[in-house]
């Protein structure tokens, strides 16, 4: 996730530490392992120094091995200058890291939580949070075009939304040479829009056809099944709810 700087980058650091020494010190594990201040330690090498000040994070290591990640990787989620993948990718690992397990396994509720929390740490509003991990969706040729700045955010994240048929056409071209945003424009004005108003139109008349039949039985249904199906349905919501208002927009 985090490559070394170039060589320009770190003689710049290396000189700024030989002018103005270590400002902030390398944080490692009690068995030496680098944390925080990997490019600083390659900086001091490069300067031919042979100690540098460190702090030892002896709390991070008793926390375990996932509390060490999180903190390697919020440290250069803030510090480094990161490009927008490598920042979305930061963002779905530290959910990953709170549970300990994939985010697609997080029920609504949770995932939401997790959402708020990672971005208050990071400083992100919940919105970017949520582009951010629509971006990590998509093919790997649309990621590359966003992390080459090709693509917005906003439109990458867009591109989630299609079908995955519409997707893998966007990708394709994409990867032929044509221009990214030219290639989403089409799909957004054409055949994919609607293919989700299709989709949008069937979800509706399940919707009208189900909900009858279950209204009145609540008393048969278990509870973790209760439990289950109001998660998915509050997600059912949020997703209505962005889908209305995003055509809200358009009409205005």
């Amino acid at each position: 996730m985090f490559g070394d700087v170039d060589d320009a980058e770190l003689e710049a650091l290396a000189e700024n530490m030989e002018t103005h020494g270590l400002r902030d010190p390398v944080e490692v594990t009690p068995d030496g392992t680098v944390i925080a201040g990997h490019q600083r330690v390659r900086a001091a090498k490069r300067l031919g120094w042979k100690e540098i000040n460190v702090i030892v994070r002896y709390d991070l290591a008793g926390e375990g091995p996932e509390a060490v990640e999180r903190h390697f990787v919020e440290t250069n989620f803030i510090r480094r200058q990161l490009g927008p993948l490598a920042r979305a990718k930061c963002v779905k690992r530290l959910m990953e890291l709170e549970e300990g397990r994939g985010t697609a396994r997080f029920g609504f509720t949770k995932k939401e939580e997790l959402k708020n929390r990672i971005a208050k740490r990071m400083g992100l509003s919940l919105r970017s949070v949520n582009r951010y991990l629509l971006v990590l969706d998509t093919p790997v040729a649309i990621q590359a075009a966003f992390d080459r700045g090709e693509i917005p955010i906003v439109t990458a994240g867009k591109v989630a939304l299609l079908t995955k048929t519409a997707q893998a056409d966007i990708a394709h071209r994409i990867s032929a040479g044509e221009k990214p945003v030219a290639v989403i424009g089409e799909h957004a004005k054409g055949g994919a829009e609607s293919d989700v108003g299709k989709s949008f139109r069937r979800l509706l008349s399940s919707l009208r056809r189900e909900v009858p039949q279950v209204r009145g039985q609540r008393d048969q249904i278990s509870l973790g099944r209760l439990q289950k199906a109001d998660a998915s349905i509050r997600e059912a919501i949020v997703v209505l709810n962005e889908f209305v208002s995003g055509q809200g927009q358009k009409a205005t």
